[in-house]
């Protein structure tokens, strides 16, 4: 049985497709310039292969950093 992947933002537990890095209200939050840089780092299967690049690992590290500081400052955890 495959386990469901969730959303990679802190505390979230949204089931996404496994290409995606985060559900969409959390993906929502991520700058503009880091969504870029997950996306120009993404390639096609990684997450089929489990085998990110280390440029894909730092720009996701980066963008759940970004949602996590959005959250903090407005004293959301989960984003709802």
């Amino acid at each position: 049985m495959t386990e469901a992947h969730l959303c990679h933002a802190r505390g979230c537990t949204r089931a996404v497709p496994p290409k995606l890095l985060m559900c969409l209200p959390h993906w929502r939050l991520v700058p503009l310039p880091l969504q870029r840089a997950v996306w120009a780092t993404y390639v096609p299967g990684q997450e089929v292969r489990k085998d990110p690049t280390q440029e894909y690992l730092r720009a996701a590290h980066d963008a759940i950093g970004a949602v996590a500081a959005k959250e903090a400052a407005r004293g959301n955890a989960h984003g709802e």
